[in-house]
């Protein structure tokens, strides 16, 4: 199997919205909390966010997303190689936690459950936390539906067209689970004539191939519903609000999640 994060950071700058934040998302985050004087804690290395905050730590496993997509530390900046289940800070250390798409990079509810115990462990008193999502609609959408949006024109972009066959193919019950290679798996069987696709919708080749950094990968992504992600998230907070990210394709389904007053269930650690 290949590893799924040093080849995803060679393909970042073909990625559009939805997989990545817009600069109205941007401005949501920092609307939301008020981030000019805030010590920030940052789950991955996300570019656009990484500029918000008084002073930030961006967390990341993979030291491949770092030197691919990270601009360099300074004074202000910097990063460090560690596992959002078990972050390398002290309980109440942080007045904000951001990240996009974090809680789908855990394939499973425990890890959801976990991260969000971490994220309220490391919140001090008062501070909050913004996420966002990308949550499978409440009604499942059909694979022939998607099919027939796409070579209708009623996909916005490629990716827009990845996460709506991702979230037809999640598993039920409580993790909502897919792996990454039979994301792709699904896209070939739907789409075979990839030149067809790309004439019929006007998307690049380029961007299109971007499905292949799938290929091989054993990693997981998880896509559950927005009620399931709320319902999760108040075990560990007592604020949980769900906020608009935006206008871009498919953000109907990839709002914030906006956190505070975390319980002293997950002050102690994860749940």
């Amino acid at each position: 199997m290949t590893n799924h994060w040093d080849n995803y950071h060679r393909h970042w700058m073909l990625l559009e919205a939805p997989l990545r934040p817009t600069p109205e998302t941007v401005d949501i985050f920092e609307l939301e909390l008020d981030l000019d004087g805030a010590d920030v804690l940052l789950l991955g290395v996300t570019p656009e966010l990484a500029a918000l905050g008084r002073s930030l730590l961006a967390v990341d496993q993979s030291a491949a997303m770092i030197s691919g997509v990270w601009a360099g530390n300074n004074p202000s900046r910097r990063t460090a190689i560690g596992n959002w289940l078990n972050l390398p800070l002290g309980p109440a250390s942080t007045d904000a936690v951001i990240s996009d798409g974090c809680l789908s990079v855990v394939d499973s509810r425990e890890a959801r459950n976990a991260l969000l115990a971490e994220v309220a462990r490391v919140l001090k008193p008062g501070g909050r936390a913004a996420i966002r999502i990308f949550a499978s609609p409440e009604t499942a959408e059909d694979l022939s539906t998607v099919q027939d949006l796409a070579m209708s024109g009623g996909v916005e972009n490629f990716h827009a067209l990845k996460w709506r066959i991702a979230m037809a193919c999640t598993s039920g019950g409580c993790d909502h689970a897919i792996g990454v290679q039979a994301i792709r798996d699904t896209f070939d069987a739907l789409f075979p004539d990839r030149e067809a696709l790309s004439a019929r919708t006007g998307w690049s080749m380029a961007s299109i191939n971007t499905i292949d950094v799938y290929a091989g990968s054993s990693l997981r992504y998880s896509f559950a519903r927005q009620s399931m992600l709320i319902n999760e998230a108040g075990t560990h907070f007592n604020e949980v609000r769900i906020v608009s990210s935006g206008r871009y394709p498919l953000a109907e389904r990839c709002p914030l999640l906006v956190l505070g007053s975390p319980k002293a269930l997950s002050i102690n650690g994860p749940a």
